[in-house]
């Protein structure tokens, strides 16, 4: 015959020297075991407890239990996951001492809470990571061009070359007043040419030199060449004498 009350207090001797510090006696069949992950988080610590009471047939008989928080705060989500983690593992034990396992499990729960936690804060500096260096490549790319954009901006930058050009050709004529010959003032404002028809009288006629026969100019031309070549002739017989 299986002596229950026996087994229940070797266990308890064990686990109390097992954890010297966590193992607390409340009496004889009932007792608790503070349990911390191994790596503990000191910026958000954690930590609960295994509340214990034997139960007569313990350990043929699951005993009664509870998980208490004593440090920190549990989420929800890890709270039930820690819960359905101990049960299974007392479950598995049945017929032999299974405090111990239980608290390994607790233990093994807590140590994934630090560790889901830490590669959520590296999921989430990698994703900054990742959004700064798009903003940063982005710099580079510029703006996607389109068909309409591009004619927006050539209109935009016709219009700027045509003023700048406007500018540069009053500031060009404002350096040149004053200096310019007739046929450049001319050639600039051909206006000029009309500017003394004010002054002639009655009776008198415009000149267009262009009218001018060719053949007629030539010929004056060609007597005028005659009379320096016989003035030359003359001169030269003259030195002679």
């Amino acid at each position: 015959m299986t002596d229950y009350a026996e087994e229940q207090a070797n266990e308890i001797e064990a686990l109390a020297s097992i954890y010297p510090e966590e193992f607390e006696a409340i009496s004889e069949k009932e007792f608790r075991i503070a349990v911390y992950p191994e790596e503990q988080d000191e910026e958000n610590p954690r930590g609960l407890s295994l509340h214990v009471t034997y139960t007569p047939q313990y350990p043929e008989e699951l005993p009664e239990y509870e998980i208490e928080t004593i440090q920190g705060n549990i989420p929800d989500t890890y709270y039930k996951k820690i819960k359905e983690a101990v049960k299974s593992a007392a479950e598995e034990s049945l017929g032999m001492a299974m405090i111990f396992g239980m608290v390994m499990c607790m233990k093994e729960e807590l140590d994934n809470i630090k560790l889901d936690a830490k590669r959520i804060e590296e999921e989430i500096e990698n994703e900054k990571k990742r959004k700064i260096e798009e903003a940063e490549q982005a710099k580079f790319h510029g703006t996607k061009v389109t068909i309409e954009s591009f004619l927006d901006w050539k209109k935009k930058f016709d219009a700027e070359m045509f003023e700048k050009d406007e500018m540069l050709k009053a500031q060009r004529v404002k350096e040149l007043k004053g200096k310019l010959t007739g046929r450049q003032l001319f050639e600039q404002d051909r206006t000029l040419a009309l500017s003394d028809v004010k002054y002639m009288d009655e009776g008198d006629v415009s000149v267009d030199v262009s009218q001018f026969d060719k053949e007629e100019r030539g010929g004056a031309l060609d007597e005028n060449q005659k009379e320096d070549d016989e003035n030359a002739v003359w001169k030269q017989f003259d030195k002679e004498e």
